[in-house]
């Protein structure tokens, strides 16, 4: 029996876009090939995808890159796709595959497929279709439009913010505001003012970041707890110091739009993903992670010189402990030092704190990371109700470095 989505690819190469845009996902492809083309440094997969009668071309949205370099997909497995968005490329239909399901690793070729389409003429002799799209892929082309993903009850297209891929344009997301950086200066290339915050749908989270003239445009309508409409931002690799947290963050600048979301969503509070501090040995130094603890010590707040940028900087060391019976030294800059308010043994929830190893395993807030004390979460109940029965009676195990504070 042919397990394929009948006349699925010959409808996708000639349907009107604004039929795409309202198709339900989930047909079943064979991936007739896989190819791997590099510019610019950056990979990319280009597939066919055949309904056993004609095939489309498409590419991998690069979350979905590790099922080739894992070999759980192969040429001729067989595919659902879940979610995709077309893009039109020097007059040609580009399908981004953005989630899929693996019905069928190991097949043989159905049938004889043939193009959808007639492959257009190409820009310049001797050059293959895939080279010319890999190309405008990764150039800033005014006519790369996505379709949206998903509608909401008022009409508006929205796509998620896991199905988001560093070359669609276009898209608008639904996000909550779950952390917010104060206004800072950078020194590189000419100087300015940045700010970071940390966005979560119901999918999942990323990080976004704006420079100067977004600093102005939106910094003060982000507010961290509500839910906004965000448009015309980019998809970038994040700095290399932070890929130890996220591949990819949002870039803002001054023609980002920003519109508060004034109906009910579903959108957690926050995303965290706790680990005990007893495991953060097993960490390596610069690498990141949420934990929740009660705050057993605080210690005072410190003035030291910044030899970096010159100037006096603040901090503060705080010390908490877990169910593991681990206690482990967090450090808190600058503003969050000074306004620290928490008391002793109250609960406390980290959000991508950086692992340090001076003397010893701790933890550090840097610009990304957010506190929140006493959050409302299943997590933070249980771990008073520990706390109370058994921990403050508890004997703990000391990282080296807690000892100073």
């Amino acid at each position: 029996m042919n397990p394929l989505t009948s006349d699925i690819c010959s409808w996708l190469g000639n349907a009107p876009l604004c039929e795409i845009n309202a198709i339900n996902a989930g047909f079943a492809v064979q991936l007739h090939s896989i190819k791997k083309t590099t510019a610019r440094a950056l990979d990319r997969y280009w597939i066919a995808i055949s309904d056993g009668k004609c095939f489309v071309q498409a590419t991998l949205a690069r979350r979905l890159h590790n099922l080739v370099t894992n070999k759980k997909i192969t040429k001729n497995s067989v595919i659902a796709i879940d979610g995709f968005t077309c893009c039109i490329i020097q007059s040609k239909r580009i399908f981004i595959i953005l989630d899929l399901r693996v019905i069928s690793r190991k097949e043989k070729r159905i049938g004889n497929p043939i193009p959808a389409s007639p492959p257009p003429v190409a820009a310049r002799p001797g050059v293959t279709s895939p080279t010319l799209a890999d190309e405008a892929l990764h150039s800033d082309i005014p006519d790369l439009r996505c379709v949206p993903v998903c509608p909401t009850a008022q009409g508006r297209w929205i796509c998620s913010i896991k199905c988001l891929d560093i070359f669609m344009r276009d898209w608008t997301i639904r996000a909550r505001v779950t952390g917010k950086s104060d206004i800072r200066p950078y020194h590189s290339g000419g100087g300015g003012w940045i700010f970071t915050v940390t966005l979560v749908d119901e999918s999942e989270e990323i990080g976004g970041v704006g420079f100067n003239g977004a600093v102005d445009a939106i910094y003060d309508k982000l507010v961290p707890g509500n839910v906004y409409y965000i448009s015309q931002a980019r998809m970038v690799e994040a700095k290399e110091k932070l890929r130890a947290w996220r591949r990819y963050e949002l870039r803002f600048d001054k023609d980002t739009k920003v519109e508060k979301c004034l109906e009910p969503t579903s959108i957690p509070i926050n995303r965290y993903n706790f680990i005990p501090i007893a495991s953060l040995g097993e960490l390596q130094p610069g690498s990141y992670c949420d934990v929740i603890g009660i705050l057993k010590d605080i210690g005072p707040l410190k003035k030291r010189v910044c030899t970096t940028i010159g100037g006096t900087t603040t901090n503060r060391h705080i010390n908490i402990v877990d169910k593991s019976q681990h206690v482990v030294r967090v450090t808190l800059w600058e503003k969050l030092a000074e306004r620290f308010l928490a008391e002793e043994l109250s609960v406390v929830a980290l959000k991508t704190v950086r692992v340090e190893d001076f003397r010893g395993k701790s933890l550090e807030m840097i610009h990304v990371s957010a506190i929140t004390v006493s959050p409302d979460i299943e997590e933070a109940r249980l771990l008073r109700q520990w706390y109370d029965a058994v921990g403050a009676k508890a004997t703990f195990h000391f990282y080296p470095s807690t000892w100073v504070l």
